[in-house]
């Protein structure tokens, strides 16, 4: 099973899917919840909560405003998603073999819905996971859905009888995961440069690097730790494994 993070960008324009393949966020009761709070706020108070333009507060407001009703869009989560994460993922070059298995094994964390398959028909949003939400919610987010994503997630791992689950989701949305009661084993990824023969990191190339390592492991129908070892994208190359924290990484030659 894999988990990734989820997008501000977001893809709007309108695509052709079979619906009949479409399906719903398992946690809706839990994200009108949100919605409501969310919807109280006027957008002075939206851009303050997220820490954004005025033109991106308008822009989220709005879509607050629709979210839910027949003025919506919908598309399928790994669509609607943009960024860096999901250029890597690379979602519209599956066949229909790697689609389904993405929806079996893909997971993406979010704000608003918990826990998404890629197939999932979801609104234009934007709620991070470190969103600072305790003074309408009571609780972080990362709080609010702990023990629902962390038994979600168990049940599937049960039921898939998986043996992993590969974190290639971000620290800020890792925290939405109870981790100590995971019942398998949690696998972590890093990617570094090399330059000057040290070791550094590579910004914001990481989340393509994550997203490219997710669609390694889909379209490769990964099931073991070796082969994750032939990950070879965006010129990276498998570099070391630390048993202790179960922590694969790859470097890139930085000239």
């Amino acid at each position: 099973m894999i988990i990734i993070s989820p997008a501000k960008n977001l893809n709007t324009n309108v695509e052709s899917f079979i619906k009949s393949d479409f399906t719903n966020p398992v946690f809706l009761k839990k994200t009108k919840k949100l919605l409501g709070l969310l919807k109280n706020l006027n957008q002075i108070e939206i851009k303050d909560l997220m820490n954004i333009s005025d033109n991106l507060a308008e822009l989220n407001y709005g879509r607050l405003k629709v979210h839910s009703t027949e003025k919506a869009i919908l598309k399928p989560a790994a669509f609607l998603f943009s960024g860096d994460t999901f250029n890597g993922l690379e979602i519209r070059t599956f066949d229909n073999e790697s689609l389904n298995l993405a929806q079996s094994k893909l997971r993406i964390l979010s704000g608003l819905y918990g826990l998404l398959k890629p197939l999932d028909q979801i609104s234009p949003y934007r709620l991070e996971m470190g969103t600072s939400i305790k003074f309408i919610l009571g609780e972080e987010l990362s709080d609010f859905w702990k023990n629902d994503i962390t038994k979600l997630i168990n049940e599937e791992l049960y039921k898939n009888k998986d043996k992993y689950l590969f974190n290639l989701a971000s620290n800020e949305y890792f925290e939405s995961i109870d981790k100590k009661k995971i019942k398998s084993r949690v696998i972590n990824f890093d990617f570094k440069k090399i330059k000057n023969n040290n070791l550094s990191g590579i910004g914001m190339m990481i989340k393509k690097c994550r997203g490219s390592m997710a669609k390694f492991l889909i379209t490769k129908k990964v099931n073991n730790l070796d082969r994750i070892r032939k990950f070879s994208e965006f010129g990276f190359i498998f570099y070391s494994y630390d048993e202790s924290l179960s922590k694969f990484t790859f470097v890139k030659n930085d000239k």
